[in-house]
């Protein structure tokens, strides 16, 4: 977040950031990173993965170019980051004006059903949560990457709750995430 902040500060007058957290405990865990990184643009929380399930993707960060009359005009699903240079390449060019390479135009996932049925056990779990039935919660996410073993969207929700220390205490603890994926859990 702290990127999109120095590239908010460079580039605000010729477009809008609009960054999305993906957490189904709220944004009462999202704020202190959007605090952190002294971010002065919007910051919302989907909750209920509801993008994930609208633009099919499994897994953040993702990035979404709408021009000014709210037509997507790129769509880069997972690794989208703002350091790397084809990324910053892009948005340069959109940016600028020049128009987007066709070839750089918006990709697609493959998903099949299972994809729909595991964002429902994802917002039947979220409900639960939200009624303080953090077991049966962790029960409708587990049955969710079950269906879907590589949506890390409900995966990381079952770490964050079980494991919150990884996530919420300073640093996000990558490498414990990657050692999680190695091991299937």
């Amino acid at each position: 977040m702290p990127v999109w902040q120095q590239f908010h500060e460079t580039h605000q007058e010729q477009a809008e950031i609009l960054s999305v957290a993906m957490d189904a405990q709220g944004a009462d865990k999202a704020r202190p990173y959007v605090e952190k990184a002294g971010a002065q643009f919007a910051t919302v929380v989907d909750e209920g993965n509801l993008l994930g399930q609208l633009y099919g993707f499994k897994a953040i960060p993702n990035g979404f170019l709408i021009d000014e009359e709210g037509i997507l005009r790129h769509k880069r699903l997972g690794g989208f980051d703002i350091r790397k240079p084809e990324t910053a390449s892009i948005v340069d060019q959109w940016i600028s004006a020049l128009g987007l390479d066709e070839s750089l135009s918006l990709d697609e996932l493959e998903l099949g059903p299972e994809h729909s049925q595991a964002n429902e056990h994802f917002r039947q779990g979220q409900s639960l949560y939200k009624q303080g039935n953090v077991r049966g919660a962790l029960d409708e996410w587990r049955k969710g990457t079950a269906l879907e073993p590589d949506n890390l969207i409900i995966r990381k929700q079952l770490w964050v709750v079980e494991n919150p220390g990884r996530f919420y205490d300073g640093n996000v603890d990558y490498a414990w995430q990657e050692e999680q994926m190695l091991e299937g859990r």
